[in-house]
């Protein structure tokens, strides 16, 4: 009609895209995946994908090509398997780690450098830590001849060599003579531990090398000066000094880590911070690194007189070049070849990065290492672009969808225009983000075991100064090298700035209800979590409506909740020895549903100690604890509380009588951090009882009130906890005329007994196995301490022996029936 008009044409749906190696990178995983949890040969691997590829190739001459595709799919899920098998398991009859045991030997060997050594510093000074920790270095190097004797035997395989005290002249690529003690990486000896040893086999590392100082390491012939390793290497010593003479000290440790890896530099406290403000992804070099300096290099070009293929050459060569430099991590890897692709789209006029490029990336990830699909790392990466093309594909599309709205913003003025972009920017930065976290959250309560709403607000709030502070930190390494006077501005304002980034990520770690310390939750929950959430969007065609979507996440939150709840048994006791190396620290889970924990701490390490006991209790899904006692006054017993007390609640701490009387400054900062959670603490002695529920009796033994003669060790609290005719007797580390008063009593069998001093000679006497006569005796150290009179102690008695370091953690179950043995190492 005249006068109307006409009406606007609506855009067709978009086609959906062919995204091939999205399957295959799907079928890639599953094939690691499978072969992670059911080992099989190489041989059938490779039979099951010759097998596979056959029928491919039978039913694409039928014409059956979908049948063809999903068969070479298990083709390539077989060659994936088969891949990972020989990376994970097969290592040649020669290789060093064939040689190591638990127990460190001595060693001479001969072996080159790969890389040059890396500082590790001592935490600093902490009145709770007993022992305090050298400086070490540690470098890896490449094996080739073993000394067995007076001859030498050629070997093969990489190790992770450790030296004490000032770091030793050596360069990537130097022939080098070692002297120390050789043995196993330290596995996980408790349930959710990180495994040490896991990661480093998944670096083709099974052998670590003690070095007692840099005169045990000797240089036999320098290596090539020209070689990649060495320059690199060069290249990133001269960065780290370079930040050292333009930034403040504290400062230049931060962009050590942020800008060159080297997280190492970053104190225990710091790092904590960071995970607690869910901001812990700025001190690992990852994607977002590599695409500020990409996206600055992209920028930068625009104003430099360059083809487009020389300027995408270069922006390509410089990410490969940092990314080199920087160790090439999965998340690293990941985003550089995102950045190769958008270079080779930017030069083929192709089109913008979607799921095949992700896939792609992931692809060339697990070519290099099969075993980075289990590295959280990558995962967290992986995922949270994901979660960018997915939701940002959505917004374009939706930002698109309305021309009037477009035609609005083109007449508005220039500031209101320049209003409304930094508007939009916000907004997308939030709901960007807000999507990031809601996806990744379930991943990292599940391995971090922490909920932090603060993540929300802290990665838009510090994208600004974290994007200056990059930007000026790339900019300090350039122009430290060849216009020292301009260095001085950009290291001012990458000091400014990464103070910004620091002082915010403490205050907001420091602000209650920043963060919450979770036990998150299992595998499985998560498999399901996340295969559901891949398959609705690899194939929208059936997808349910967002309210389905919604009704089936409640629901499935719902059973993850509801199997948490339902993890104990009614009507049993659970006792659990920590590994927490030369200390103690014991887990009771009554049937009443309480919780006890008797002792917690270690000698050399406290942080440690509460890392094993925290991983256990989360692992039984326990984020309370009803009492806390405490043995005595060494700090190998009680460490690793104040650190709890930061993740756990606490009902009430009982210790022995006297114990804060003069107390020394480690036992000064425990009652301190007692105090400062507002925690009852009272004290226990002989004749006092805990409550324990019903058939379940939990009495102190020793000291009595006014306690003994004698040390701290004389006077530990010694709790007896009795369950339906069962008995478990914790004494600390009685000894002296304490345990003279202990055995006067009246004989106490008991079926599992914590040896007493960590199974010492002194306080293990035939008298004390004879007034017990336990059937389970439970060492708990380090491994340094040789116990063979001990134990032979109470084999005479008819008691069977159990080591923390040895078996790993050890849980004894009493349900009325008998009792269930379980070590975390099985023999």
């Amino acid at each position: 009609m005249p006068g109307q008009n006409p009406p606007i044409a609506e855009k067709p749906p978009k086609a959906a895209r062919y995204q091939p190696l999205v399957l295959v990178l799907a079928a890639v995983a599953a094939g690691i995946a499978i072969d992670r949890l059911f080992p099989l040969g190489v041989g059938h691997w490779m039979a099951a994908a010759a097998t596979s590829l056959v029928v491919c190739w039978i039913f694409s001459r039928r014409g059956s090509n979908r049948i063809g595709s999903f068969v070479l799919l298990s083709a390539m899920a077989a060659a994936a398997g088969a891949w990972h098998h020989c990376r994970w398991n097969w290592f040649p009859a020669d290789d060093l780690g064939n040689f190591a045991r638990i127990e460190a030997e001595p060693v001479c060997l001969e072996a080159v450098a790969l890389a040059a050594p890396r500082e590790l510093p001592p935490p600093p000074p902490n009145p709770l830590q007993s022992l305090r920790r050298e400086p070490c270095f540690r470098l890896e190097i490449a094996a080739t001849a073993l000394r067995d004797g007076d001859a030498w035997k050629p070997v093969s395989g990489r190790a992770m060599l450790l030296v004490n005290g000032a770091a030793p002249n050596v360069q990537a690529g130097d022939r080098l003579k070692v002297f120390g003690k050789l043995s196993t990486p330290d596995p996980a000896r408790n349930p959710g531990q990180f495994d040490y040893a896991a990661y480093l086999r998944a670096h083709r590392i099974r052998a670590e090398i003690q070095a007692k100082n840099a005169a045990c390491v000797t240089l036999l012939a320098p290596g090539n000066s020209w070689s990649p390793n060495r320059l690199l290497d060069r290249l990133r010593i001269e960065s780290g000094e370079i930040f050292r003479r333009y930034l403040d000290p504290e400062q230049a440790d931060l962009a050590a880590a942020v800008l060159l890896g080297e997280r190492e530099r970053i104190d225990a406290e710091q790092t904590q911070a960071y995970m607690a403000s869910g901001t812990i992804h700025v001190l690992s070099i990852s994607g977002l690194h590599v695409g500020i300096l990409a996206g600055a290099l992209i920028g930068l070009m625009r104003f430099v007189p360059l083809p487009r293929f020389a300027g995408a050459a270069a922006v390509a060569a410089v990410t490969g070049l940092y990314a080199a430099m920087v160790d090439a991590n999965p998340p690293v890897i990941r985003a550089t070849i995102l950045v190769l692709i958008a270079c080779g789209a930017l030069w083929f006029h192709r089109r913008k990065l979607g799921f095949n490029s992700l896939a792609a990336a992931g692809l060339a990830v697990l070519a290099i290492n099969p075993c980075d699909l289990f590295n959280v790392g990558a995962q967290l990466s992986f995922l949270s672009v994901a979660v960018l093309i997915w939701f940002g594909a959505r917004w374009i599309e939706r930002e698109e969808g309305d021309p009037l709205e477009e035609l609005a913003v083109k007449n508005l003025s220039f500031f209101s225009a320049s209003f409304a972009r930094v508007k939009r920017g916000i907004v997308e930065l939030l709901l960007f983000g807000f999507a990031i976290w809601l996806v990744t959250t379930p991943l990292v309560m599940a391995r971090f075991h922490l909920f932090s709403p603060a993540a929300l607000m802290m990665n838009a709030i510090l994208w600004i100064p974290m994007t200056l502070g990059l930007l000026a930190g790339f900019a300090l390494l350039f122009f430290g090298y060849f216009c020292p006077p301009l260095a001085y501005v950009c290291g001012g304002v990458c000091n400014l700035n990464l103070w910004i980034l620091d002082r915010s990520v403490r205050l907001a770690e420091a602000t209650p209800g920043s963060h919450f310390w979770v036990s998150g939750p299992d595998d499985w929950w998560l498999a399901v979590l996340y295969g559901g959430l891949a398959i609705a969007v690899c194939f929208p065609k059936i997808r349910p409506r967002r309210r389905r979507i919604a009704a089936l996440l409640a629901g499935w939150i719902a059973v993850g909740l509801i199997v948490s709840l339902a993890g104990r048994r009614a009507g049993e006791l659970r006792c659990t020895f920590v590994s927490v190396g030369h200390g103690a620290a014991t887990i009771v889970e009554l049937p009443s549903g309480q919780t006890l924990l008797y002792d917690a701490g270690q000698m050399s390490a406290p942080k440690r100690a509460a890392r094993n006991i925290a991983g256990c209790l989360w692992s039984r899904g326990i984020t309370h604890l009803d009492a806390v006692v405490l043995s005595h006054a060494d700090s190998d017993h009680f460490n690793a509380l104040p650190d709890l007390l930061e993740k756990f609640a606490v009902g009430a701490v009982y210790v022995p009588p006297g114990m804060f009387d003069e107390p020394p400054p480690s036992v000064r900062e425990l009652r301190a951090a007692i105090d400062r959670h507002q925690i009852p603490c009272m004290a226990l002695c002989a004749g006092g009882r805990l409550p324990g529920g019903e058939n379940c009796r939990i009495e102190a033994l020793h000291p009595p009130q006014r306690g003994g003669p004698g040390g701290d060790n004389a006077n530990s609290l010694v709790l007896s906890i009795d369950y339906r005719g069962r008995r478990i007797l914790l004494p600390g580390d009685l000894e002296g005329q304490g345990l003279e008063e202990l055995l006067a009593e009246e004989p106490l069998p008991s079926d599992v007994l914590l040896a007493p001093h960590h199974g010492s000679r002194q306080s293990n006497s035939p008298a004390l196995a004879a007034w017990c006569r336990p059937k389970w005796i439970v060492l708990s150290g380090d491994g340094r301490w040789s116990t063979p009179e001990t134990e032979a102690t109470y084999r005479a008695v008819g008691g069977q022996i159990l080591n923390t370091h040895r078996d790993g953690a050890i849980s004894f179950t009493f349900d009325g029936r008998g009792i269930n043995v379980e070590t975390f190492l099985k023999k």
